[in-house]
């Protein structure tokens, strides 16, 4: 793996876990040193992860972990969608018994998280039932169009997770009810229960932490404190 695919993983699994705030400036010069790589695999890293939608690159100014406005997170959300029942239009035409079964072992994962308490685990079984659909569906267009919002989704997710409320455990039914309408062959009541449970998002906007204050907070990361957040991957 090379310096930058590197720096790339371990930066978008903080911006990904909640361990770097939305709107938190990023300095090359202590991540680089905490990753004990040189500046230009950390620009590199950053320059992917602007595409991905994760860090806005602000000239002269720095680079910062993404912070959406209600408007960006509609946008994200209908087209997240908009793909995803798309998805599910070919999957079910294709093969309903894989759709289902995928789902069946999602949920199982999911169900076993949810009760263990391990919510990355969760998480990551959450992403594996969406994939469902998309891995289903034979359209590889509709996976790499999905991956142009996903990780910023799934961003959002976790800290609306990580707040009061019993946000996952909605979520888990709302996955379980998705399941069980597609398994009973009623395609249009799923897509629509589909959209639903991804709008969602947009109602809980107001419950996410606010966007840390611009420069302020990356003042105060050394070295050190990267290599903490870091080591956590």
């Amino acid at each position: 793996m090379s310096l930058s695919s590197v720096a790339f993983e371990r930066i978008h699994h903080a911006i990904l876990s909640g361990a770097l705030d939305l709107g938190e400036r990023l300095s090359e010069v202590p991540i680089a040193d905490a990753l004990g790589m040189s500046k230009a695999p950390v620009r590199m890293a950053f320059a992917e992860l602007r595409d991905m939608g994760l860090v806005t690159i602000v000239p002269q100014a720095g680079t910062y972990v993404f912070a959406p406005s209600t408007a960006d997170v509609f946008e994200m959300s209908s087209f997240r969608a908009v793909l995803e029942t798309s998805a599910v239009d070919l999957a079910m035409a294709r093969d309903p018994h894989e759709v289902v079964t995928g789902l069946d072992s999602a949920l199982f994962q999911m169900r076993a998280a949810l009760h263990a308490g391990h919510y990355e685990k969760y998480g990551q079984a959450d992403r594996e039932f969406h994939q469902t659909f998309l891995k289903s569906s034979g359209n590889s267009y509709l996976i790499r169009a999905n991956m142009l919002t996903s990780s910023a989704i799934e961003a959002l997710r976790v800290r609306l997770q990580s707040g009061e409320g019993n946000f996952r455990e909605q979520s888990f039914d709302e996955h379980n009810q998705i399941r069980d309408l597609l398994a009973s062959g009623d395609i249009a009541a799923a897509k629509e229960a589909l959209t639903n449970h991804i709008m969602v998002i947009n109602s809980y906007m107001k419950e996410l932490p606010a966007p840390a204050t611009v420069r302020s907070r990356s003042n105060t990361r050394s070295p050190s404190e990267y290599r903490d957040i870091f080591s956590r991957n």
